[in-house]
């Protein structure tokens, strides 16, 4: 392994010649409009998960209650 980390007092930091085997350069930045549509989309998948997920929540603790009522 080659030490990438910062240079302390003196002590020499190896450089990389050649890229480790499966490195990709980072990709250029992602555009504006590109970025407000992913946050857009992932706004709507996070309301329609909410949506479905607190009534679950809630009959999941009725069930639960109803079973432990009806358990006496």
């Amino acid at each position: 392994m080659v030490w990438l980390g910062p240079r302390w007092r003196g002590a020499f930091r190896p450089r990389l010649h050649d890229p480790p085997p499966g490195y990709h350069p980072p990709r250029p930045r992602i555009p504006l409009q590109e970025r407000q549509r992913i946050a857009r989309q992932e706004w709507i998948l996070e309301h329609i998960l909410l949506v479905i997920l607190i009534p679950v929540a809630v009959a999941v603790a009725a069930i639960i209650v109803l079973m432990t009522a009806g358990y006496r």
